[in-house]
């Protein structure tokens, strides 16, 4: 019948139309993605997937009925020849009185469940354990808080198996949207306002997440993973976070890619949040370089910073760059060369000086230092649980110069007279005596050590954390014994 209503369509040409239609079909049908809604791993997904289902049947059995209500009035009262006249029929009272109950009816039966599935959804059990996780969106990554355990990372969020998860979400530029749909479906992230989901993972697994709401040019590779493991195996990652990373043997390729890195990353980059009071001081730091972004936005001027996901213990994860490749050597690379090359628009490659330089805007570094890069960002993960820390003894003038670079402060300050973010540090002991009367040197740089807020130099943003109880009193006595050196 169909070929006889459509008969200027050849036979052959329908079919070819038909084949690719109904292949596209088939694959929509297929299991096994990594983002399927249907294979749950959790009860909230589970919930919303089986609510998902009761209406997907309601609305099957309404396409049907309506459907095959047209086709059947379709063809019994077709017209039979040119001369005929349908017969006209209006006003049919209890046909219009029926058609306007049964979709109210229709609308009823999809509501309540709905709203209790809501009700039921909008907090876990509260008998049941529960912890909290701050999820951050940023343009195009997400950045993740423990407040609990004092742990701050990026693009991997870590979770017990078992556990109801409570997180809390927030955006720092603009509307985002979090989603793993096998865990929990979207909810938005807005600016300067806290929304909040909460699911758990009843199996062990990786699971797929991404942005769900269009936030600009790289939102579709704006993703994370959701890494559920047993509590045992949770509980040691959660440990290990609190411990310092294995030290680049000396003359290794770990060790100059960390010069590289002191030199060129760590104004936007953190890597230091595994000490005490480093959890407080990388949220200071995300805070004040995105408050320096944005007065530099508004004052029309170019920023030379801006908020940068936390790096410490990197070699532990698994992916880069949000979560759209697997990490390795090879992968680092190119990233670290070209980060347009993976995903464009990133502000890293826009703001960073080491990617001004050249006309091309990859890495002003060269091959071997990209390599050697890429080996120390790899090498960060947490010395054994046995071993025995370094005790903080020796030269203070050695002990300050590692604190430098531990710390990060060769990010924002040079050793020399050029600018970056912070001032230029040579010669900072003979200005230091005649900043602030009554107080010497070594007192006015260790208060500004302590609370940079205090004396902020004019022409300069107060973006620098607070290192009071991140650096030892020893270190930042060696600080003190290291800045005088640099004249």
């Amino acid at each position: 019948m169909l070929f006889n209503l459509l008969p200027r369509i050849r036979r052959r040409q329908l079919l070819l139309t038909l084949i690719p239609a109904a292949a596209a079909f088939i694959a929509a049908c297929g299991t096994g993605n990594p983002q399927d809604t249907f294979e749950t791993a959790g009860p909230v997904a589970e919930r919303q997937a089986s609510l998902f289902m009761f209406i997907f049947w309601i609305a099957v059995v309404v396409f049907v009925l309506v459907e095959g209500g047209i086709i059947f009035i379709t063809l019994k009262y077709r017209r039979k020849s040119d001369s005929e006249m349908p017969k006209q029929t209006h006003g049919n009272t209890r046909l219009e009185i029926t058609w306007t109950i049964i979709p109210a009816l229709i609308i009823v039966a999809i509501a309540i469940p709905t709203i209790k599935t809501l009700w039921d959804l909008k907090a876990p059990p509260a008998d049941e354990p529960s912890m909290t996780i701050e999820a951050i969106g940023h343009q195009w990554w997400f950045e993740f808080r423990y407040p609990g355990e004092e742990i701050i990372t990026a693009n991997e969020l870590r979770v017990p198996v078992g556990t109801n998860v409570i997180v809390k979400l927030e955006s720092q530029d603009v509307i985002h949207s979090f989603w793993v749909p096998q865990l929990f479906g979207k909810v938005d992230m807005v600016p300067t306002r806290v929304n909040q989901l909460w699911f758990r993972a009843d199996e062990p697994g990786s699971f797929y997440g991404q942005c769900a709401e269009f936030c600009g040019i790289s939102h579709g590779l704006m993703r994370f993973r959701v890494i559920a493991e047993p509590q045992e195996q949770y509980e040691a990652w959660v440990a290990s976070m609190s411990r310092p990373p294995v030290t680049p043997v000396v003359g290794s390729a770990e060790e100059r890619g960390q010069t590289v890195f002191n030199n060129n990353c760590t104004s936007c980059h953190t890597a230091n949040s595994y000490r005490a009071g480093g959890y407080a001081q990388a949220i200071s730091t995300q805070d004040g370089l995105w408050s320096g972004w944005v007065k530099a936005t508004q004052d029309g001027d170019v920023p030379s910073v801006v908020s940068a996901p936390n790096l410490t213990h990197f070699g532990t994860r698994t992916t880069l760059a949000a979560g759209i490749r697997e990490l390795n050597k090879t992968t680092l690379v190119e990233w670290i060369r070209d980060p347009s090359s993976m995903k464009p628009g990133t502000r890293m490659q826009e703001l960073a000086a080491v990617y001004q330089a050249k006309g091309d805007h990859t890495a002003n570094l060269e091959p071997s230092q990209v390599s050697d890069l890429a080996d120390y960002l790899l090498s960060l993960v947490p010395v054994e649980a046995d071993a025995v820390p370094t005790p903080v003894a020796g030269d203070p003038v050695e002990i300050g110069k590692a604190a430098f670079a531990s710390a990060g402060c060769s990010g924002c300050h040079s050793t020399g007279s050029d600018t970056r973010t912070g001032p230029g540090l040579a010669g900072i002991a003979t200005r230091a005596e005649t900043r602030v009367p009554g107080l010497s040197a070594d007192q006015y740089i260790g208060e500004s050590i302590r609370d940079p807020g205090k004396f902020v130099v004019d022409g300069f943003s107060p973006v620098m954390p607070k290192f009071d109880g991140v650096l030892s009193n020893a270190e930042i006595d060696g600080l003190i014994a290291y800045l005088k050196t640099l004249n």
